[in-house]
């Protein structure tokens, strides 16, 4: 009997014991859940793309000898700044120049047997038939040392406007083709940059727009470039599309076949951004928690597209908010929370 007195009064203290902690704990348990925050601001926010590209000339006229020829003589060298009718160059004139005296005969022959003729047909010496073959003769011969002309004029190269050389090596006696330039004129006022942009940013580049061009030649010289003509036909080997940026026209050092770093802004936004992660999509719309005044609240949200750093924010958010990045899963409306 003494002993089930014992058990009896161990189990009562044990279980006084137990439910002593339980109030313990109860009293003691924080309901104040633990975050991560940051306050929102406005940023800006720009997406950039890189590329290269190669100086070249707006204007690169070619110069050629149109009947070709034999090069009797060189005026200009590579890189030389000419001016409106400077000799260039000559090829060998002989041939166009008998062809040219035949004509110049010929001619001056059928405008003396005209002068002598038209006196007798003005007085009725000669029937029309004739008079009207000797002003065809004349016609001809005059057409005839036009030509003959021209291609004599021909053998001579001359600028046909300010600019600077652009040509290869050549050598007295070398053989030019017919139209095979013999060098071009470039204009150094009107300078650009070509470079190839992928088919799927062709149609964000506008014409208009601004781009950073470096120059790694002249020690890294920064220009800003606008961009004044795009492609509509894609290169058929790599599917890019070709795009031209003017240069400054004050800056006289870059030269053509010169490499530039083109930086492109593709596209420009400005607001509210946000972290994807602290974003809560719903079928009614987006919710972000917010931190005020020590507890959380789920706000909604409108939001824009992405960009680099997170979601643009259009409306739902002021700058200075603070919202809840880490630990959102656990939350409820007017829930403490602590960080």
């Amino acid at each position: 009997m003494k002993s089930r007195f014992l058990l009896i009064a161990l189990a009562i203290t044990v279980l006084l014991t137990g439910c002593n902690e339980k109030q313990s704990k109860i009293k003691h348990f924080d309901p104040t859940i633990p975050v991560g925050i940051a306050v929102v601001g406005n940023v800006d926010d720009s997406t950039f793309r890189n590329y290269v590209g190669n100086v070249k000339s707006e204007m690169k006229l070619p110069l050629s000898f149109p009947l070709g020829g034999t090069l009797t003589d060189i005026y200009v060298k590579n890189g030389q700044h000419v001016k409106r009718g400077t000799l260039i160059a000559r090829v060998d004139e002989t041939s166009a120049k008998s062809l040219h005296d035949a004509s110049l005969a010929t001619l001056n022959q059928a405008e003396d047997g005209y002068n002598r003729l038209k006196q007798l047909h003005e007085a009725g010496g000669i029937p029309d038939v004739r008079w009207v073959q000797m002003e065809t003769d004349l016609e001809k011969a005059r057409q005839s040392e036009i030509s003959t002309r021209k291609h004599l004029t021909e053998c001579t190269l001359r600028a046909p406007q300010d600019g600077f050389i652009s040509m290869e090596e050549h050598t007295i006696g070398e053989s030019m083709k017919p139209s095979e330039p013999f060098c071009h004129l470039i204009n150094m006022d009107k300078m650009v940059v070509e470079f190839s942009v992928p088919e799927k940013e062709i149609g964000i580049i506008q014409i208009g727009d601004k781009a950073e061009a470096t120059f790694p030649g002249l020690d890294n010289k920064k220009k800003t470039i606008e961009i004044f003509d795009k492609s509509f036909v894609s290169n058929p080997f790599g599917h890019t599309y070709n795009i031209k940026a003017r240069i400054p026209t004050d800056d006289k050092d870059i030269l053509p076949g010169m490499v530039a770093k083109i930086r492109l802004a593709l596209s420009e936004s400005s607001g509210i951004v946000v972290p994807s992660s602290c974003v809560i999509t719903m079928p009614e719309g987006a919710d972000v928690w917010v931190f005020q005044n020590g507890l959380a609240h789920r706000r909604n949200i409108k939001v824009g597209g992405f960009v680099k750093n997170g979601i643009m924010v259009e409306s739902g958010l002021n700058s200075g908010d603070t919202i809840i990045t880490v630990g959102h899963q656990k939350l409820y409306n007017g829930a403490k929370v602590s960080f």
